[in-house]
């Protein structure tokens, strides 16, 4: 199984917000890889519109691609 490693300052989404409150953000900035938990891979990101920041698994991180210019 490949593991996505994120990068400070990439755009992430949440691929699953099960338990989460509707007001949580979905789009985040990546600050920091923090050390694996249990062998999974965790990022601290935040979203600095609404000042929400979090930690979450790797593994329910989705990279957001920047649009292209044209």
């Amino acid at each position: 199984m490949a593991k996505t490693i994120f990068k400070a300052g990439q755009n992430v989404s949440l691929q699953s917000r099960v338990g989460l409150s509707p007001k949580t953000p979905s789009e985040f900035t990546v600050l920091m890889r923090l050390p694996d938990n249990q062998g999974n891979a965790q990022y601290r990101i935040r979203n600095e519109a609404m000042g929400h920041e979090r930690v979450e698994q790797g593994s329910n991180l989705e990279l957001i691609e920047p649009e292209e210019t044209a």
